[in-house]
Parts: structure tokens; C-alpha cells; sequence
């Protein structure tokens, strides 16, 4: 996302470094921000207000040439440009990946306030357009024009004052600044990983895995928060190891700036009857909430849960939402969506029930296996990482960079690393001497995990297969596999290491009284 010495004159940007600050995933996040520290809390989900701050943020003198001249030619005049994409300015572009849409009388009131700098130019055309103008924009225009149009990221109120300090930057310092503190927290992550696995992983490898596990890298590229939440969840849970469970119910709270994982990790003491950690976590988000009203109001949080229902429905039928998400339903609709069709036409009863009954088995395996077999008392080990591993997969929606976050599983399995990631031996059949060896099967799929994003990702996996005589060149099968991030071979793999540890379970690897 930056100037290349192979990019274009036409494409270059005028200043050095990326241009990642102007895709949603930070910019979206710097304009909440700005939002806050200049004043229109109360504004927060406004598209009318978020245009003003939008504008100022990306001004067209920091674009490419090719969107600054070619913006707003047609095709057949374009002579460099042929993507709209490619064209449009980055203030348009941010508000078009908003949430919302403007009020289509905005148009017919752009119109008329552009007729009369016509005026030189054909003053009988302009003194005809005026007046058409005048029967265009009535009371009723006005009206719609003045009332906000509801729109906009899809974080809460709460995230806005998380980015708040990042606000009073331009959004290419705070990009930049931004991505420092996401590998900050990589770090710090790191620490605690090392800790959940009783000093098993040292700090330096687990940091290490922390930045090559899926999610890390396009995150911290995107700007966005994956190692954020990481630390989040893993320093909670060290707290709860440390039996402080007020102080990690607290930590988790945190989530309030991400709703959806919250609730999902809520799972984990809520199962484990982990009831201090339940009350702080759910005390620390409403306290966190309610501190925000004096500055944002009652509306603004019934405006962000509009954006939120319009956001939900747009994850079930949006394509380019569909292929990135990681979420158990986004998987069947991959499939069972005719993408040709128009967007508003692609759900269907079919889709949404298998992707409901697909989320319901895994939470429902979570909920039982860990309530009948696991051991409630240990706060690390086989069942704390199924359980674990079964909050992540149910998580209601999540991007592919948040495969970050089932990191934490893993490292509650490594916990115990010679009860279930030693290799098994075994000897060949009338050869006392000979041996062979068979791969811990969790310990497979973590290395599956590691090599599929900084390995495998991006390559063209194809395979040809034949039987004997039967294989010709003509017809023999072929096999083709795309591992770019359009498909959820992560999530597949956690699953996977779910399954594994729910078969441990009910085999009665953990089984042991119920204490808490």
C-alpha cells in the first residue's frame, strides 16, 4: 500500500509512504475518532457531519494524479484511468464503505446551488436551470436534506473515545503511529501467551508467533485491532489463572469497543460458572458505556444500532463480506448464494437455515461436551482450549484478520504439551529394531496454521488425479485449491483442532470432579 519504484507516474501518490490510512479498516476507525475530539459526539453516526470531517481528512492533494484528473471524466475521455474504483477519491470512497446512504434529495439541492456559477458561461441556459430549480427544492427537499442521514462505521460509541488521542493526527500519522502500538501489543500478547503456557513457549517465540499466526500480519497492515484484542483476552485470562477474577472481568470489558467478541468470550465463564469474572466484564462495559453519554447522548447509541441491523444484513448477501469473513455463517453462503444475481435477491430460507443450524451444532457441541466431560476447575489445559476455540468459532461475525484471537486456545493446549503434542512411535511388523513415527495430530494442525498464512497463502494449489490405466490426458481429474483470503482454510483448521480436543473430552482425557 505504498509507492513502489515500479508504480506508475500516473498512480504515484505526492507524499512518501502507504496509503493505507485510506481504506475503512483504519479510516473508518480515524474518523470516529476525529469525530469525537472534534466536538460532534452527538453526530457520531451523521452522515451529513462525517462528510465534513471526511473531507478534511482526505484532501485531494494527497491522491494520485490519475484520481485527481480523471475522477470525474467518462469512460471514453478517461486516457489513463479505466476502474471507477481505481478513480474515485478517497473521501468518496470512505463514505461509500460507510454504513448508510445519503438522502437522494441531496442531489437535486447540489444542483440547484451549482446553477447559477453557470452564469457566464450561458446566462439563458442558467436563467432556465434557476428556475427549474426553484420548483425542485421545495419545503418538502429541504426537510428531507436537513434531517441526518443515519450511517457510518460499524463500532460503537466507546471505540471513538479508544481512538480519540489518534484523532488529533492527520489520519496518515496516526496510520503510522498506529501500527507501532499494534505490534506493541503483539508483544505484550506475547507475555501472556507465555504465561498460559506455564513458561512452555518463552516470551521472545511466543511474541514471534503472535505476528506469524494468521490475522497478524494483514492486520497490522490494515491498521486494524487484532493484536489489540488479543491482549485483551490474553491478559483477562492470565488474571483469572492468577485467580483475580474481579481484575480479569474488568480486563475483558474491554470488549465493549468490539461488542461481538464480548459476547462471545462470555461464553468461557459463563460455562465455567466463573461468576465474578461475568459480573465484572458485564459491570465494566455498562460503566463504559454510560461514562461516553455525557459527550455522545442517549440517541447516538440507538443510531449505532441501526447502522449495526443494516450491517447485518449487508454481511449476508455482500460478496466481497462473505469471502472475508471467518464466521461459521458466512461458510454455507459461499456456496449456496448465486452471486450473479443482485445483492438484495442472493439470501434465501435455505442459506440462512443451514448457516444457523451450522453455528448451532458448534455451539451446542461447545456448551455440552465442556459441561459434561471437561474439568470446570482447571483454568488452562484440554478443556479450557475447547472451550476456548468453540467462544471463537461462534462469534456472530468477525474479518479474516481476527483469526488472530483464537491464538489464545492454542496456547491454553500448549499448557500441556506432553499429554497431547508428543509424537507417537510405533514399530514395523516383524522388524524389532526399526520404528516410525506419527505426528501429534493438534500439533499438525498448528503448524498448518502457520504455514498456511506466511507459506501457503496466495499460491495456486492444483493436483492432477489418475487410477491405473484409467487416467488419460484428456480426462483425468484435476483438483485446484485457492488459498488467497477469499477462503476459510483458517477457520476450517481451528475447527479441526476443536473437534480434536471435543473427541479427547468425551474419550475422558479430563474427566475429574467438578469442583470450582
Amino acid at each position: 500500500m505504498s509507492n513502489r519504484p515500479d508504480t506508475p507516474e500516473h498512480q504515484r501518490r505526492p507524499h512518501p509512504g502507504g496509503h493505507g490510512y485510506t481504506q475503512i479498516d483504519f479510516g473508518g476507525q480515524w474518523v470516529m475518532g476525529r469525530m469525537i475530539v472534534s466536538g460532534h459526539g452527538r453526530e457520531l453516526y451523521h452522515r451529513q457531519r462525517q462528510w465534513e470531517v471526511v473531507r478534511a481528512g482526505f484532501p485531494t492533494d494527497r491522491e494520485t494524479p490519475v484520481q485527481r484528473n480523471e475522477a470525474i471524466l467518462p469512460k471514453y475521455l478517461r486516457e489513463q484511468g479505466r476502474d471507477d474504483d481505481e478513480l474515485a477519491h478517497d473521501a468518496d470512497a470512505m463514505m461509500w464503505w460507510f454504513m448508510g446512504r445519503d438522502a437522494p434529495e441531496w442531489k437535486d439541492v447540489g444542483g440547484a446551488a451549482a446553477a447559477p456559477l453557470a452564469a457566464e458561461m450561458n446566462p439563458l441556459a442558467t436563467l432556465a436551470q434557476i428556475q427549474a430549480s426553484s420548483h425542485v427544492v421545495t419545503p418538502k427537499t429541504a426537510e428531507a436534506v436537513s434531517k441526518p442521514a443515519i450511517g457510518g462505521p460499524l463500532y460503537p460509541p466507546i471505540h471513538g473515545f479508544i481512538y480519540a488521542p489518534l484523532g488529533l493526527l492527520d489520519p496518515q500519522s496516526a496510520y503510522y503511529l498506529f501500527q507501532f502500538l499494534a505490534v506493541g501489543f503483539a508483544v505484550i500478547a506475547g507475555r501472556g501467551l507465555s504465561i498460559l503456557t506455564r513458561g512452555f513457549v518463552w516470551w521472545p517465540v511466543a511474541t514471534a508467533a503472535v505476528l506469524l499466526y494468521p490475522g497478524c500480519r494483514v492486520g497490522i497492515d490494515l491498521g486494524q485491532n487484532p493484536t489489540l484484542s488479543l491482549a485483551i483476552a490474553v491478559w483477562g485470562w492470565v488474571l483469572v489463572v492468577r485467580k483475580r477474577e474481579w481484575a480479569a472481568g474488568m480486563v475483558w470489558g474491554l470488549f465493549a469497543f468490539k461488542p461481538v467478541w464480548g459476547l462471545a468470550f462470555f461464553l468461557v465463564p459463563l460455562l465455567m460458572g466463573r461468576w465474578r469474572v461475568c459480573v465484572a466484564m458485564v459491570g465494566t462495559g455498562a460503566g463504559l458505556a454510560a461514562l461516553t453519554l455525557p459527550l455522545v447522548g442517549l440517541q447516538t447509541w440507538f443510531d449505532w444500532l441501526t447502522v449495526g441491523n443494516e450491517a447485518a444484513e449487508l454481511y449476508n448477501r455482500s460478496r466481497n463480506w462473505i469471502h472475508l469473513s471467518r464466521d461459521l455463517q458466512g461458510i454455507p453462503r459461499r456456496f449456496l448464494h448465486d452471486f450473479s444475481k443482485p445483492e438484495a435477491e442472493r439470501e434465501t430460507p435455505l442459506a440462512r437455515a443451514v448457516a444457523w443450524a451450522l453455528w448451532g451444532v458448534v455451539f451446542a457441541g461447545t456448551v455440552f461436551v465442556y459441561r459434561l466431560r471437561a474439568d470446570r476447575s482447571k483454568r488452562v489445559g484440554l478443556g479450557v482450549a475447547f472451550l476456548f476455540l468453540g467462544a471463537w468459532l461462534t462469534c456472530y461475525r468477525f474479518m479474516y484478520y481476527d483469526v488472530l484471537l483464537s491464538l489464545i486456545g492454542v496456547a491454553c493446549l500448549l499448557a500441556e504439551p506432553a499429554r497431547f503434542l508428543t509424537p507417537r512411535t510405533f514399530r514395523f511388523e516383524g522388524d524389532s529394531l526399526s520404528r516410525g513415527f506419527v505426528n501429534s495430530f493438534p500439533l499438525t494442525v498448528i503448524l498448518g496454521l502457520f504455514l498456511l498464512d506466511n507459506w501457503l497463502a496466495g499460491l495456486g494449489v492444483e493436483a492432477t488425479v489418475g487410477v491405473l490405466g484409467w487416467a488419460k490426458p484428456t480426462s483425468t481429474p484435476r483438483i485446484a485449491a485457492d488459498t488467497s483470503i477469499s477462503y476459510p482454510w483458517d477457520t476450517a483448521l481451528v475447527m479441526l483442532l476443536w473437534g480434536w480436543c471435543g473427541w479427547r473430552l468425551i474419550r475422558g482425557d479430563e474427566a475429574a470432579p467438578r469442583a470450582v
